[in-house]
């Protein structure tokens, strides 16, 4: 008997996820983690399990086909992972792929090839107005999928 790894979600097209919908998709060096996002009025993906060179915050990629066959999480939800204690308070630097808490949401903030920065609410996947630097944030945090009496953990991010 062979034990194959399962991740809970179905196959769909990407157009047919709303923003804030997880989902993975074939990338250019395996399996992209991403999250619907929606910008200027654009739909685009923010890239949770991959960061930009340059100063290690979370991609921002637009250039993703709307028919594009993915597997949708649903149901996925961030959370923080870690001690309590590892949760940063008060205004700093922009802390690069940080989960910012606040409100009872959480925010993520992303940077697209111009180097521009935007942070999303992670349950909306829409751009933010409120300054995620002044809102506590974890470093680590996970990405959870409902699946029978539990979560799947499908991603678990760790500081740059």
């Amino acid at each position: 008997m062979t034990m194959e790894p399962r991740l809970p979600g179905r196959t769909t097209r990407l157009d047919q996820l709303g923003p804030g919908s997880c989902y993975l998709i074939a990338g250019p060096d395996g399996p992209d983690l991403a999250l619907v996002v929606l910008r200027d009025g654009r739909r685009e993906a923010l890239l949770l399990n991959r960061r930009h060179e340059a100063d290690g915050h979370l991609r921002i990629v637009s250039e993703i086909a709307p028919d594009a066959d993915v597997l949708a999480l649903q149901g996925a939800f961030l959370a923080p992972s870690g001690a309590l204690a590892d949760i940063a308070v008060g205004h700093a630097a922009l802390a690069p792929a940080a989960l910012h808490l606040g409100d009872g949401r959480a925010y993520l903030c992303g940077c697209d090839r111009d180097g521009r920065l935007a942070a999303f609410d992670v349950g909306s996947g829409r751009v933010s107005a409120m300054d995620p630097g002044d809102l506590p944030r974890a470093s680590r945090w996970r990405v959870m999928v409902p699946e029978g009496n539990g979560v799947v953990t499908v991603y678990a991010a760790e500081p740059a």
